[in-house]
């Protein structure tokens, strides 16, 4: 390993320029200094880009690309990480642009790698991470609920003090809100499958990887922790299209649940999207229509 490795750190931006130049701030206030950030910005409007520009202009760690249009989370992340491998970078960070960081974030990340011989290939690191200026945490690693398969964030809406402080703990997947990992990952496995645009992203690119929350809240989300249901503001038509497609996607093609858990599955899905996240009905149309696309893809690409 190289005395100071390079961090490649990956940001998405689509007109959110304030939460972005905030994580920016956080970042450059970090105690390491051998990172730089690639902002992919997925066709923000013209006064954002300006913005985009005067910052990076500013600061030499930051680097743009501008897409010219909305790809998807996952096909942003993608160009941003063969940006940061075509630079060099040893490591990679997804990173939500609405979060900040703690000043030691990147540091204690790399000395996890290091101390605690985690494998190059195989892991992804993260950390607690908790709500912006709150002490309950948002996510502290994800699982499946068991028979049906529908993703849990461990620990949500717990105060941080009075979770297990172990110091290392490793779930079953990590969250694409934060995702720390060597070039050698890529390496091996690829980047993140494109087909999902955002949603269940995370899951499929971590799925029977090595995933650690080191349990220190490196990582603050600005999210409320009092919006919507736990956190969770409602969903848009298309938020409501992506999730009961990428669901059957990663669920059925990548998980390959056995078929009497599709059952499962799809009846406790279903109930918990129609009563705690649709609020029309478009939304709940754009659902059905999700779930439906998703059975076709997954169907014709068994059949293959």
């Amino acid at each position: 390993m190289p005395t100071f490795p390079l961090v490649g750190i990956i940001l998405v931006n689509f007109n959110s320029f304030k939460h972005t130049s905030e994580c920016v701030s956080s970042l450059l206030r970090s105690t390491y200094h051998n990172f730089i950030v690639y902002i992919i910005d997925n066709g923000s409007s013209q006064s954002e880009v300006k913005k985009l520009t005067h910052l990076s202009a500013k600061e030499r760690k930051v680097l743009l690309n501008f897409n010219g249009e909305n790809l998807g989370f996952t096909k942003a992340n993608n160009i941003g990480m063969r940006l940061a491998l075509l630079k060099g970078a040893d490591y990679l960070w997804i990173l939500n642009n609405d979060t900040v960081v703690a000043e030691n974030a990147i540091e204690k990340f790399l000395n996890v790698c290091k101390n605690k011989n985690l494998s190059k290939s195989e892991t992804i690191l993260s950390s607690t991470i908790l709500y912006d200026q709150s002490d309950k945490v948002w996510c502290n690693g994800m699982y499946d609920l068991p028979l049906c398969n529908f993703p849990k964030s461990k620990d949500k809406n717990k105060h941080y003090h009075k979770i297990t402080k172990d110091q290392l703990i490793k779930t079953q997947y990590s969250v694409g809100c934060s995702m720390f990992f060597s070039k050698e990952l890529i390496k091996k496995y690829g980047y993140m499958n494109e087909n999902y645009f955002i949603y269940y992203d995370d899951l499929d690119f971590s799925f029977k990887k090595e995933n650690y929350f080191i349990q220190e809240p490196l990582v603050f989300h600005k999210i409320s922790a009092t919006s919507g249901f736990i956190g969770k503001e409602r969903f848009t038509p298309f938020q409501a299209f992506l999730h009961g497609k990428n669901a059957i996607l990663f669920y059925f093609g990548k998980k390959r649940v056995p078929f009497w858990e599709k059952g499962c599955f799809l009846l406790f899905t279903i109930w918990v999207i129609m009563s705690l996240y649709v609020r029309d009905l478009k939304t709940l149309t754009e659902y059905i229509r999700g779930v439906k696309n998703g059975i076709s893809q997954y169907q014709t690409s068994t059949s293959v």
